[in-house]
């Protein structure tokens, strides 16, 4: 009509609310309770935390262990006794190390700037927490012995 903008309506989505996206999100929560996949992660996220904080009195690199549940962060801290600038491109470098050294073993991390972080499936086992940590260690004492010298 006389006066009125176009206004674009916009609903061909492949995610917010699309009923097939709906249909799979339903049945994902269906199979989470069936499975007890919550009442697993409670009960393995202990022992992961555990393993995962203890890797900051471990290692002079690792300035900060942090995380929630099944979720896991290694803040390098390499340069703290260098000026700012130079500190940030050795820490930068963190991240990528760890990440290079743990997939020549077989585990796969996510650099993010000076940082590792890792997020296995829910369905992990305390067996296969304590082999993804010891992958880890052996990474990091690669990569300390290699940024220390």
């Amino acid at each position: 009509g006389s006066g009125q903008k176009d206004v674009l309506f916009s609903n061909g989505y492949t995610y917010s609310g699309h009923p097939a996206a709906a249909a799979a999100a339903n049945k994902t929560i269906d199979i989470i309770e069936r499975e007890g996949i919550l009442e697993h992660v409670q009960e393995v996220s202990p022992h992961f935390q555990t393993r995962l904080t203890d890797l900051e009195k471990k290692f002079k690199i690792i300035g900060n262990a942090r995380g929630i549940g099944l979720l896991g962060c290694l803040e390098g801290d390499i340069g703290r006794n260098y000026s700012e600038t130079k500190k940030l491109s050795i820490d930068h470098e963190f991240g990528k190390k760890i990440d290079a050294a743990a997939e020549r073993r077989g585990l796969l991390v996510r650099p993010l700037i000076n940082m590792c972080v890792f997020s296995p499936p829910l369905i992990i086992t305390k067996k296969e927490i304590d082999i993804m940590f010891n992958i880890l260690e052996d990474s990091l004492y690669e990569v300390q012995n290699e940024m220390l010298k």
